[in-house]
């Protein structure tokens, strides 16, 4: 149910003139001002890199990139100094690697974290820190994850002089390498150069004006990705697009990074004397914080790929909004069949369909569906509300008797890991995959818990210092959190610092997991990643482990010399050869016994953030969703939207008010209009208190109710929707609202199932607006008004639908009385008193 608002359609006239009076003001004022923009948007550069940099002993330096102009510089003299580079220069390197097509970007490495380097006068010990799960990676994943083992690679394809002249294009000069060894370390940034901040800034805006060359995609998308997700991402900031890469060397940190300030293009170079290149990726994220960007979304749609995990070539979708018949989709080597007998290379589809395909879970949502030819099969698109995405992830990893605390907090750490991810896929065409790189999804039959939880935590997620949090989660931790560094580098946060020890899931289980590998089948695992180990393999031991205790390097003993290899490589490469559940997580205890390998561990998963069966044994103790998001989030706030402290329950006169601003007058107003429904209805008492939640944007209304922009509220059983007192205001103000939908919470308590949707609706139109509707005309018959009630295609035939059935219910109130409506209401309406309505 749902009060429609006619203020969007008269406001257009208005909205489309003051657009014009601003476009003419604003060519007034470009025309005043074009002398001075380039002075403007220089200041504004050079005051936001000293802000960022302030209190640091770092240099900047920050160039246009159309003009190559200096806009601005700090610690100009000290960041003169010359200093090796580390991985800043690995873009350059694939750059020419690809334009000399030396290597293409399906190019793949296996990466064994673990890379040693000896150029005759060092032994260079270079353990990739990409995360654990990734360890072969084409030419896009190495930089955005700077593969070391990748690069190293990369320099065995170029010769020495190539090296040299790679970095001579870009304005850089380096000495030649003597032999391999040299060569590696110069691709790395490690060795054979030096460099200033200004001459890593003039290369990578010699690198940008190159990047549109398809050529370099690899490189482009490399350096986007690590900044969403991959070693720089210390430097994103929601809404404003960076392509940028770290590096790490002799105690130095450095980022360089491409991005949008104030609508320019700009290069970045921070140079940081003492820490890494996370640190300077956050410096550099703080000059681009003052580009104001927009305000982060608290609900958005998201294009979602399905199935991602699987090979999908043939497909069945059964429309379930209309009576449509069934689409038959085949993959073909020249395009998709149709059941229709058409052949297309993709297909798109809306509204709420069910998706067989052979062998996968079936899939029911409601959305944009794309349907498209890949030379491997099909791939399947779904554009959805973020809320209803939100549904999908709880559905597929709650337990099925998880407590409602558990739920909403899994719920709002979802739903953030989902708004600061959102684009993660964008160089495939999507943004999030429904597999657990990013999310599991369950698309269908979501419990009704489920649902609550997610509305009742609409668009809340966690914030740090301004900012959406980086939320991961874990089945079990084992008893110990671990730090998310450890997994991931970059990743520095104060809360996700983890070594915190976790009492809650073990009060739940244990998490203990054993598994035996036969030597001989684990030695030919070894070989069929081209690993060197010792044969026959004598023993394996860790020899090193995090702070909380997890497996970090293995070393294997034998005949032959010693071998060490990360541990998360290990388990990859066994759980890649025997099943994915054959090594729990990197918490074990590993002994060769005679033939076997035993290996013994705790902990389901990586162990960082949200320990789902702690939270479920935190809400099983009692704890609320904001306890557990601060054990395992410490230092971030739940809210909406910056400014807020989250949803709020205010307990009104026999009604529950939800909203993020419960300082608001908003009670008083739902307090008479809840008495003056009981009073115009009458009846039995509620069955039912409502809940009114009042949703702070029109958008999160929108995705939360699934109604259009244009109702003022929708009601659900006894839940009632608001739009923003901002909306209401401009038409009519609230308790006129809360009346209407008061009224249909009751209306809806004491109708039966034969009461038809024009009664229940007109009995509500006719009771909130008793003198409003007596001059419409009965120009419908019951039936088409039920039909456009029900599905309006517009704001003007939901109004007059609303009207014809409050002139209905009105004739029949007049000539039989409100206790023969009530039982109208209960019974259905009989066919005598329907003949009456045609008289």
């Amino acid at each position: 149910m749902a009060f429609p608002t006619e203020h969007s359609l008269v406001e257009k006239p208005a909205v489309l003139l003051t657009r014009q009076r601003r476009i003419r003001g604003l060519l007034l004022s470009t025309a005043l001002l074009s002398s001075s923009a380039a002075w403007g948007s220089t200041t504004s550069a050079q005051s936001d890199l000293i802000s960022a940099l302030q209190n640091t002993p770092a240099s900047g330096i920050v160039l246009d990139v159309r003009t190559g102009k200096e806009l601005a510089a700090v610690q100009p003299s000290q960041g003169a100094s010359r200093s090796a580079p580390g991985s800043i220069l690995k873009p350059l390197f694939l750059a020419g690697a690809l334009k000399r097509g030396e290597i293409l970007p399906g190019t793949s490495v296996f990466c064994r974290r673990d890379l040693q380097i000896n150029d005759g006068t060092r032994e260079w010990r270079l353990a990739c820190t990409h995360p654990q799960s990734d360890v072969s990676f084409t030419a896009q994943d190495a930089l955005a994850y700077s593969c070391n083992r990748y690069f190293a690679s990369l320099a065995d394809r170029i010769s020495p002089v190539e090296a040299v002249a790679t970095l001579a294009h870009y304005g850089l000069a380096a000495q030649a390498p003597q032999n391999q060894s040299q060569k590696e370390l110069l691709v790395l940034g490690l060795s054979g150069i030096a460099v200033t901040p200004m001459q890593v800034a003039a290369a990578y805006r010699k690198l940008a004006l190159e990047l549109d060359d398809h050529v370099l995609a690899p490189v482009r998308k490399g350096l986007e990705d690590s900044v969403r997700f991959g070693m720089a991402h210390n430097a994103d900031v929601q809404g404003i697009e960076i392509a940028g890469k770290t590096g790490t060397v002799n105690a130095a940190g450095w980022f360089a990074g491409i991005g949008k300030f104030h609508k320019q293009n700009v290069v970045i170079v921070v140079y940081l004397p003492r820490g890494n290149g996370a640190d300077a990726a956050g410096l550099a994220q703080h000059f681009f914080l003052g580009s104001d960007p927009p305000a982060p979304e608290s609900a958005r749609t998201l294009k979602v790929e399905l199935w991602t995990t699987r090979s999908i070539t043939r497909l069945t979708a059964n429309p379930l909004s209309d009576r449509k018949n069934p689409v038959e989709i085949e993959w073909q080597q020249d395009g998709l069949h149709l059941s229709q007998e058409r052949t297309l290379k993709q297909l798109q589809l809306s509204g709420r369909f069910r998706l067989q395909a052979s062998g996968a879970p079936e899939i029911e949502a409601a959305g944009i569906w794309s349907i498209e030819w890949q030379s491997h099969g099909l791939r399947i698109l779904l554009t959805l509300p973020s809320e209803d995405y939100v549904i999908a992830a709880l559905n597929g990893e709650a337990a099925p008797d998880e407590p409602m605390a558990s739920l909403k907090a899994m719920a709002i750490s979802m739903r953030t890991f989902a708004l600061v991810n959102a684009d993660r896929h964008r160089a495939e065409g999507f943004g999030l995959c429904d597999s657990t790189h990013c999310q599991a999804l369950r698309l269908s039959n979501p419990r009704p818990e489920v649902v609550r939880a997610v509305r009742e935590t609409a668009g809340e997620t966690l914030w740090s210092g301004g900012l959406r949090a980086h939320i991961y989660y874990t089945q079990h931790c084992g008893g110990m959190s671990e730090s998310a560094s450890v997994v991931w580098p970059a990743e520095s946060a104060a809360y996700l610092h983890g070594d915190r020890a976790d009492p809650y899931c073990v009060r739940r289980s244990p998490a203990e997991w054993h598994t035996q590998i036969p030597l001989a089948q684990l030695s030919q695992i070894f070989r069929d990643q081209g690993w060197r180990i010792p044969a026959p393999i004598g023993a394996i031991r860790v020899v090193r482990r995090s702070a909380a205790g997890r497996a970090q390097l293995l070393e294997v003993t034998g005949r032959g010399a010693p071998a060490q290899l990360s541990a998360s490589s290990f388990r990859f490469a066994v759980d890649r050869a025997l099943g994915w559940n054959q090594m729990r997580s990197d918490w074990y205890e590993v002994t060769v016994s005679g033939p076997v390998v035993q290996i013994s561990g705790k902990g389901y998963g990586h162990g960082v953030g949200l320990c789902q069966a702690g939270a479920y044994e935190m809400a099983v103790e009692g704890h609320s969703a904001e306890d557990i998001l601060r054990f395992y989030f410490p230092g971030t706030e739940a809210a909406v939207a910056l400014g807020d402290h989250g949803w709020k329950k205010v307990a009104g006169a026999g009604w529950t008010l939800l909203t993020t601003d419960p300082a608001r007058d908003l009670l008083a107003e739902g307090n008479a209009a809840w008495s003056k429904a009981r009073l115009l209805l009458g009846g039995p008492e509620p069955s039912q208190d409502p809940l009114v939640q009042e949703l702070p944007t029109t958008e999160l209304f929108r995705q939360t109710t699934g109604e259009p922009g244009w109702m003022l509220a929708s009601t659900r059983g006894s839940d009632v929707f608001l739009q923003p007192a901002s909306v209401r205001q401009k038409n009519g103000g609230t308790e006129p609202v809360l009346l209407h939908e008061f009224l249909h919470v009751l209306v809806e308590q004491q109708a039966g199932e034969k009461a038809p949707l024009w009664l229940r609706e007109g009995l509500v139109e006719v009771l909130a607006n008793p003198k409003e509707e007596k001059a419409t005309p009965m120009d419908l018959p019951p039936a088409a008004v039920d039909v456009a009630l029900a599905h309006p295609a517009g704001a003007a035939e939901s109004r007059h639908a609303h009207q014809v059935a409050a002139r209905m219910a009105a004739s029949l109130r007049a000539r039989y009385g409100m206790p023969t409506i009530r039982e109208f209401l209960h019974n259905g309406v009989p066919s005598e008193a329907l003949m009456d309505l045609k008289q």
